[in-house]
Parts: structure tokens; C-alpha cells; sequence
């Protein structure tokens, strides 16, 4: 919980770059050189297998479709499954984007997860948009999909992200770091700090599963009461 923390406050107070690195803003271009590659691989992946999907005809692309259906068939059948699932993947698929994207916001980093939370709180609360995106067939094939997508490209910025031929195209450098002929260069870390935001995006994200919940229950209570 500490750690989590640290990390939460890192995020929403990178006001610390200065002309001289201090140890704070030492290890934010780590962990960003180290994020950004990470979801610079999946974005590579996720877009390439997109395409794949999107214009090949061919039986592995069909036996995929397929097998994404009948996954998120049987996950909408178990209604605890189903919500657990749209929380879970949606945190999970939101997540690489949002912590890179908020990351480049140094101080200002909480608007974007400001942004992300609203937004988040209107696709649960809007039952119509809530149906398509995140809890219909539909919207967990989706998430589904998105997952594994995101898995192969874990999987492959762990074969690679410490290999000289990536090194040679993706690392951190500046006018203080090239006095000493010092580069940074992302490395297995990137799924610590991943890791570390899915924590926080998991928790900004159940947040309006909460509300809705409550509301629910209100609104059962209701018209139970009501009725008697």
C-alpha cells in the first residue's frame, strides 16, 4: 500500500524536472522511458493484429473471431462474471494508455485521469453505453480481444526490451545525460510500474461500479417497499 501510494503521488506531482536531475525526477525518466516503450509495444501490436483482423478472410483470423465470442458468451451467462470482467478487462485495457498518457503531463497529471474518470463514469452509469461497451456480448468480445492483444505484447516487450537491437532505437537521453555520454534505456521494470497503474486505473474504475451498485440497491429497496 505504500509503494502504491508513492507511486499514486509520483503520477500527480511530476513538477520536479529541472535543468539538474534530482533523484525524484531521475526515476520518473525511468520509469517513462520504460513505460513509453512498453505501450509503444502494445499500441505496434494491438494496431497490427487490427488489421490482420480487420481485412484477412483467413481461417485463423475466423477461429479467433470465434473463439472471442463463445468466450464472452459464456463470461455474459454468470452475471457475477460478467461484472467482474467489464471492471477487470476495461481496467486492464485502459490502463498502459492512460499512465503513459497522464505521465506526460508532469504536475497536471491528475486531468487526465480526471478525464478518464468521468469519462469511465459515464460509459457505467449510461446503461445504453454501459451495454455496448463493457457488459453486452458486444462489448466484452471487445475487452476480450483487447486483452489478449495487450498479453502478446507484454510478451513480446519481455523478449526484447532489454536487447541491444531495441536499445539502439528506443532509450532517453538530454543535454545532461549527453555531457556524460549517458543514455537511459527501458527495461523488465516497465511491467513494475505497469503493474503499479493498474492499481490505481482499478481503483479509479470501480468507482462508479460502486455508485451504480448503490443505486441499484436503492432503487430495489424502493420499489420493494412500495410494493408492500
Amino acid at each position: 500500500m505504500k509503494k502504491l501510494l508513492m507511486f499514486f503521488c509520483i503520477v500527480l506531482s511530476y513538477c520536479t524536472m529541472a535543468n539538474a536531475h534530482s533523484g525524484m525526477s531521475d526515476r520518473y525518466l525511468d520509469m517513462k522511458i520504460c513505460v513509453d516503450a512498453l505501450v509503444m509495444v502494445i499500441a505496434v501490436i494491438q494496431v497490427s493484429i487490427y488489421l490482420f483482423l480487420r481485412y484477412s478472410k483467413s481461417k485463423v483470423s475466423c477461429w479467433y473471431k470465434r473463439l472471442i465470442i463463445r468466450i464472452a458468451k459464456k463470461v455474459y451467462k454468470k452475471s457475477y462474471l460478467k461484472w467482474f470482467a467489464s471492471w477487470a478487462l476495461s481496467s486492464l485495457v485502459f490502463t498502459p494508455y492512460v499512465i503513459g498518457l497522464s505521465m506526460e503531463f508532469f504536475f497536471f497529471a491528475f486531468i487526465p485521469l480526471a478525464v478518464f474518470l468521468i469519462y469511465y463514469s459515464y460509459l457505467v452509469l449510461n446503461t445504453e453505453k454501459r451495454k455496448k461497451h463493457l457488459t453486452g456480448i458486444k462489448g466484452l468480445s471487445l475487452l476480450l480481444s483487447v486483452s489478449f492483444q495487450q498479453a502478446l505484447g507484454y510478451l513480446i516487450y519481455a523478449l526484447i526490451c532489454e536487447t541491444s537491437t531495441f536499445h539502439r532505437f528506443v532509450y532517453y537521453t538530454d543535454e545532461e545525460y549527453e555531457m556524460f555520454d549517458f543514455k537511459l534505456y527501458p527495461g523488465i521494470e516497465g511491467f513494475y510500474y505497469i503493474a503499479e497503474g493498474f492499481a490505481v486505473i482499478s481503483i479509479i474504475t470501480v468507482m462508479p461500479f460502486i455508485v451504480l451498485f448503490i443505486m441499484k440497491t436503492i432503487r430495489y429497496l424502493f420499489f420493494t417497499f412500495l410494493k408492500r
